[in-house]
C-alpha cells in the first residue's frame, strides 16, 4: 500500500514539473575547475519533449574568454561580447539532442566565475524562456612572470627586459609599402615547452607570416597566433609577420595588442607584448646589457617609463569625436573592456614616410592604492589635452590620466565600494555634459573589469 502511494505520489511531482516547465528540460555538462589558458568542452542536452519551433541556447562567459563550435545541432553558432548564442528556426527532430562547445579560459584570469545560461523556445504560440542554474568556474590563474626567480634584467636599446619576456617593435613600412611587425622573444632561462604568441590586429587587415622561428602560423579574423610545442634553444630570437590590408576601415585605432604565453613548472604563465621604438632588424646579443637596477616608482602618477629615446610613431592623428582629439565614452557597465577600447584614432590609411610624425609619449598611471578601487572614466584620446578642457565641461574635480591599451583615459574620483562609484557617475551625468561616463575598476593600481572587481571585492553591482 505505502509502495503505491509512493509511485503515486512521485507521478503526481512529475505531471506538475510536466506542467510548469512545459516538457522541456535542459541538462549542462561544464568543470567545476580549470586552469587559466585551458580550453575545455561544453555540453548542453536538450530533452523538448514535443517542441519543435524556435529555439534558441545562450550562455554568458566571462570577459575575455573565447568559445568556438564543436556541433550546434543544425543551428546558427554565434559569439560576440563574449556571448554564446545557438539559434534554431526549426529545433532538431529528435525529442532529446546535443550540442557542444568549446571554451578558452582567458590566460590572465583568476577565481571563481559565475556562468548564467538560458534556453528560449516557442510553445503554443507563446514565447518561454528557461533560465538555467548559474554555474560557478574556478579558475587556478597563471603564474605572473613577475613570480619567476630569475635574477637579472636586462635593457636592449633603452628597454628593460625580464629574462623571460617579448616586446614589439613599433610597426613600419618596408620599401613595398607593406607594414611590418618584428617581435624579440627573450628566453634566457631555456625554457624548452609549450610556448604561443598571441596578437590581435586592426579591423580591415591580414596577417603573414615572413619568420617564424618553426613556429605554427595561424591567422583568424582578427587574431594571428605563432605557437611551439617547444620553444626555440635560442636564448632570444625575431619573429615578423607583415600586415595586408584587405577593407578600408576610415578612422580606426590602428593598434595592436598582444602577449606571450609559456609553460614553467608546468604552469602556464603571461607576459604582456610591450611596444617599444627599438630595430630589432638588427638585433644583437651585445646589445643586451645586465641592468638589475631598480625599476622607477609606480605610484609616482607621472613617471615616464618608456625613456627619453622612445618614440611613439604615429600616423598624422585622425581623431574624431572633440576638438581637442577625445573620443566619446560610447559604453557604460555591461560592455566589454575590449569594445570600450574599439574607439576612432590615428590610422595607417594612406601612410608614407614624409608623413611619418613622432611624439614623446608619457606613460601615466593611476596612484596606486592596495585592494580594489572604483573610479569614474569621462574621456579617452589618443592626445593629451589641456587642463582647461574638462573646466569647459563643468567637470570641477581632478582629472587623473593614465595610458591603458594605447589610449590616454581620463578618470575622476575614488571609491572602495561600488555602489558610491556608480553614484558618482550618476552625478556627473546629471550635472555635466559627459552622458556616457562610466565606472572602471582597478586591483591596487591595475586596470581589470568592473565584473572582476565586484567578485573580488564580494560586492553588489547596481545600475
Amino acid at each position: 500500500m505505502l509502495k503505491s502511494l509512493a509511485l503515486a505520489f512521485n507521478f503526481l511531482i512529475i505531471l506538475i514539473l510536466t506542467t510548469i516547465f512545459g516538457s522541456v528540460s535542459v541538462t549542462t555538462n561544464i568543470p567545476e575547475n580549470v586552469q587559466a589558458g585551458d580550453r575545455f568542452t561544453v555540453s548542453v542536452t536538450v530533452d523538448k519533449s514535443n517542441i519543435g519551433e524556435f529555439g534558441r541556447y545562450q550562455m554568458q562567459l566571462p570577459n575575455g574568454f573565447q568559445a568556438e563550435v564543436k556541433d550546434a545541432n543544425g543551428g546558427a553558432f554565434s559569439f560576440e561580447n563574449e556571448k554564446v548564442r545557438i539559434n534554431w528556426i526549426q529545433l532538431p527532430y529528435d525529442d532529446r539532442f546535443t550540442i557542444s562547445f568549446d571554451v578558452i579560459v582567458a590566460p590572465t584570469a583568476s577565481g571563481d566565475f559565475e556562468i548564467p545560461s538560458s534556453f528560449s523556445y516557442v510553445k503554443d504560440n507563446s514565447p518561454t524562456i528557461e533560465e538555467l542554474p548559474v554555474h560557478t568556474l574556478t579558475v587556478e590563474g597563471s603564474e605572473s612572470v613577475e613570480d619567476l626567480t630569475a635574477a637579472n634584467t636586462y635593457k636592449f636599446q633603452g628597454v628593460r627586459m625580464k629574462e623571460v619576456d617579448c616586446i614589439r617593435q613599433k610597426p613600419y613600412l618596408n620599401e613595398n609599402d607593406e607594414i611590418v611587425v618584428n617581435l624579440l622573444v627573450m628566453n634566457k632561462v631555456g625554457l624548452n615547452k609549450f610556448g604561443k604568441i598571441q596578437e590581435q590586429i586592426p579591423r580591415g587587415y591580414k596577417a603573414i607570416s615572413l619568420r617564424s622561428k618553426n613556429a605554427m602560423f595561424t591567422n583568424n579574423g582578427r587574431i594571428l597566433k605563432f605557437m611551439w610545442m617547444q620553444l626555440p634553444e635560442d636564448e632570444f630570437f625575431v619573429v615578423t609577420y607583415k600586415l595586408i590590408q584587405t577593407e578600408n576601415i576610415p578612422n580606426q585605432a590602428f593598434l595592436i595588442s598582444g602577449e606571450f604565453t609559456f609553460t614553467r613548472n608546468d604552469r602556464n604563465q603571461v607576459v604582456d607584448i610591450a611596444e617599444r621604438n627599438v630595430d630589432l632588424e638588427e638585433f644583437a646579443e651585445d646589445d643586451l646589457i645586465v641592468d638589475n637596477t631598480p625599476i622607477p616608482d609606480e605610484q609616482d602618477t607621472r613617471t615616464n617609463l618608456l625613456g627619453d629615446t622612445d618614440n611613439f610613431g604615429s600616423t598624422g592623428q585622425t581623431n574624431t569625436g572633440t576638438q581637442d582629439g577625445l573620443a566619446n565614452n560610447t559604453t557604460r557597465e555591461g560592455t566589454s573592456e575590449r569594445d570600450r577600447n574599439t574607439q576612432t584614432g590615428s590610422t595607417f590609411d594612406n601612410y608614407t614616410d614624409d608623413q611619418r610624425q613622432t611624439y614623446q609619449e608619457t606613460n601615466y598611471a593611476i596612484a596606486v592604492t592596495n585592494g580594489i578601487t572604483y573610479r569614474v572614466q569621462v574621456a579617452a584620446g589618443h592626445k593629451l589635452v589641456k587642463d582647461n578642457y574638462f573646466k569647459r565641461l563643468t567637470l570641477r574635480e581632478e582629472v587623473q590620466i593614465e595610458i591603458h591599451q594605447g589610449w590616454h583615459k581620463y578618470t575622476v574620483g575614488s571609491h572602495g565600494v561600488y555602489k558610491e562609484a556608480r553614484n558618482h557617475r550618476n552625478l556627473i551625468w546629471q550635472n555635466t555634459p559627459i552622458d556616457d561616463a562610466f565606472v572602471c575598476a582597478y586591483n591596487s593600481g591595475q586596470r581589470i573589469t568592473v565584473q572582476e572587481a565586484l567578485m573580488i571585492a564580494n560586492q553588489k553591482w547596481y545600475k
